[in-house]
């Protein structure tokens, strides 16, 4: 059996970006360093890719290939990845990015795009039966992110003496440096309708609105939600307390409240909110 990895020389203009790709790439004075370093000594490792048609998509190496075309370079050498699934493809996008910065140093649009593309994977695993972490172990394998001893078959955590198998949002949970419930909530609020999870991902990043208070908005019934998105884009200069949110998510659960109103959701919404000039 030959476990040799496939590494061609391809060119550039060969070359696309990973479809949705979720990670922003380098610019300014990062994306320089990069290309000086490619001056002076090349390029040190071959970045992956997987054929698509009679192109490659980039799994890992965009910022390699950003700075290369910048500097005018023709070709690049590549570890292509032939029959690969679009799980795998997805989780050696995101593994590759561990090396470069933590889940946490990521923007909350980023940090949350890529709960969407996990979240995406847990329901096909779950849908397939297969065996929990077994495409996210591999992928943590060839990103250099785990080590093999770190993704064995057994998968377990040891409680009082005891191994307990961790089920695959844990291990997510895990690999991302984040507890479990801090995982689900991340999911909750990746679950949102997309035109409301984008203006929350927009107030989340310029720091308009806290994570917790973006959970909470995820929480609101579905009936409540578009009339919240229609308020903040009607005041879309304002930083929403988390406070008020709390307050809008108890009010909307409290069995004697009625029917909130547009009005009365505004009210609890917007007293304490700051305008950003």
């Amino acid at each position: 059996m030959n476990d040799k990895p496939d590494i061609q020389l391809l060119p550039l203009e060969k070359l696309d970006d990973f479809e949705n790709h979720p990670f922003q790439t380098y610019k300014g004075e990062r994306l320089e360093k990069l290309k000086e370093s490619i001056e002076i000594i090349g390029f040190l490792y071959p970045i992956i890719v997987r054929p698509k048609g009679d192109r490659y998509e980039i799994l890992s190496g965009h910022n390699r290939v950003k700075a290369g075309r910048e500097l005018g370079k023709k070709s690049i050498y590549a570890i292509v990845k032939n029959d690969l699934s679009q799980e795998m493809a997805m989780m050696i996008v995101i593994e590759s990015n561990f090396n470069q910065q933590s889940f946490l140093d990521w923007s909350y649009s980023q940090q949350i795009r890529v709960i969407k593309m996990y979240d995406q994977y847990i329901k096909e695993n779950s849908q397939q039966g297969k065996k929990p972490g077994s495409a996210a172990s591999e992928a943590c394998v060839q990103s250099g992110h785990l080590s093999e001893n770190d993704t064995s078959g057994t998968n377990e955590l040891r409680l009082g003496g005891k191994p307990k198998r961790l089920k695959t949002r844990d291990r997510i949970a895990k690999q991302l440096g984040i507890s479990t419930s801090v995982f689900e909530r991340y999911r909750s609020i990746a679950h949102l309708e997309v035109a409301l999870l984008d203006t929350l991902c927009i107030m989340l990043d310029e720091k308009r609105l806290g994570f917790m208070g973006a959970y909470r908005i995820s929480q609101l019934d579905e009936g409540i939600q578009p009339i919240v998105l229609s308020i903040l884009n009607e005041n879309p200069k304002v930083s929403i307390k988390g406070t008020d949110v709390k307050a809008l998510y108890d009010k909307s659960i409290d069995p004697n409240k009625g029917e909130l109103s547009r009005e009365g959701i505004r009210e609890i919404l917007l007293p304490s909110a700051i305008s950003s000039v």
